[in-house]
């Protein structure tokens, strides 16, 4: 096992680290350095393997939703880290770590642990219009991601490119911009992962009976591929003109497309079919409570945990020279970064320049009761539209209410 705290360049890390090599750290090592993020990449994984379980029992067309959210992370990951235009997000080491430490094995369980659970809840709300489900099922995803990179990032789960542009407007460590990004992809797979089947078998009316395996096969690989490059290029189609053109920020921007998209839903839910309970097994209480513990198990590493204790070795932003104007933008000046991210109080000299793989150390809260607080916020928001969506109705069917028709004079 390679050592950890050891500093190395570019060159260096690629010779410890071969590209395609598979890296094994041991657990008791990184617990003793992240706790919290072991704890979240447990939680993550045990939670895609419950919704694959819960996936299998239901049947129809729920298992192949579970494969192509595997498939959707499979490809922005890959797209993320494989990007030709530079690395913009750097994980700490992991128990297994694929692609020379690039790509950490747990992080494709995210995508099916937040998609099928989204998917699963907005099923169960009956809307009519199926552009307001779309809609719901992004903001549910964004729900479920803000608490993960919320601790993620600010406890050192990973960095983020401190000098890029996109990255630089955040919420609470979050970028504004990944939120608008995974709302707008999850919408769009949303949208085809339903639409594909319907326009490759029309034999159905059950959306939610499986067709051939052939069709279910394709439709899985083919949502995940399109809402990827349909999903970005929305993204641009609304992030470009209003931030780089008209110089409107990013904050501004995601705000008021979520508050659009809200207002959109909320007209359209109160046309919901949702007037009946029906019966759930145990399965699908598991399903529920499991989601209500991703938000619980959050706040409490928030509460529990102090982020200035967290210690991050690995693969970091490029150490520039600030002094050498031609330094490459991409680097990372240690005269002029935001220390509020992470600082070098635990180790005993900061990284020298050129150094890629080194130790980081995580830094307090600006202000750490304003941060609990927004956590609170957020995790009662999301138990209180759960135990709506999941418990919350009407024990027996409604008969519509007869009105009169008035005469008109």
């Amino acid at each position: 096992m390679y050592s950890l705290l050891i500093g190395r360049t570019a060159e260096q890390f690629q010779q410890d680290f071969p590209r395609w090599l598979i890296n094994i750290h041991h657990p008791v090592e990184l617990w003793a350095l992240l706790p919290s993020y072991i704890v979240s990449q447990t939680f993550c994984v045990v939670g895609a393997f419950l919704c694959l379980g819960h996936a299998l029992y239901r049947r129809g067309r729920w298992p192949f939703l579970w494969l192509g959210s595997v498939v959707s992370g499979l490809l922005i990951e890959g797209c993320m880290y494989f990007s030709p235009y530079g690395e913009t997000i750097w994980f700490s080491p992991t128990v297994i770590d694929l692609f020379g430490q690039r790509i950490p094995i747990f992080i494709f369980s995210v995508y099916p642990f937040f998609y099928y659970q989204a998917f699963w809840a907005v099923s169960k709300l009956r809307l009519k219009c199926r552009w307001s489900e779309h809609i719901a099922i992004g903001m549910l995803v964004v729900l479920f991601d803000m608490p993960f990179d919320m601790i993620s990032i600010k406890y050192l789960h990973w960095t983020l490119h401190e000098t890029e542009p996109l990255l630089s407007e955040r919420i609470y460590s979050v970028p504004w911009t990944l939120l608008l990004f995974f709302a707008v992809t999850t919408f769009t797979f949303s949208y085809f992962f339903h639409n594909l089947r319907t326009w490759m078998d029309r034999s159905t009316h059950n959306r939610w009976a499986s067709g051939s395996f052939r069709t279910e096969l394709v439709v899985s690989v083919g949502a995940a591929s399109l809402s990827l490059s349909v999903g970005s290029t929305l993204f641009l189609a609304i992030h470009y003109p209003l931030h780089t053109v008209l110089g409107i920020p990013g904050s501004a921007i995601v705000i008021g497309v979520f508050s659009a998209v809200l207002t959109i839903f909320w007209k359209f839910d109160r046309k919901s079919n949702r007037n009946s309970s029906h019966r759930q097994s145990f399965m699908d209480h598991m399903l529920n409570g499991y989601i209500v513990g991703h938000f619980v198990i959050y706040l409490g590493l928030a509460i529990a945990l102090n982020p200035q204790h967290a210690v991050s070795p690995g693969r970091h932003q490029p150490i520039g020279n600030c002094r050498n104007i031609n330094s490459s933008s991409t680097e990372l000046c240690l005269d002029t970064f935001n220390s509020s991210s992470f600082d070098f109080h635990c180790v005993a000299n900061p990284p020298s320049d050129g150094a890629y793989w080194y130790t980081i150390c995580g830094t307090s809260h600006e202000n750490r009761p304003e941060f609990l607080y927004a956590m609170i916020v957020i995790t009662f928001v999301a138990l209180l539209i759960h135990w709506t969506i999941h418990y919350d109705f009407s024990v027996h069917q409604s008969e519509p209410t007869k009105g009169t028709r008035k005469k008109l004079l």
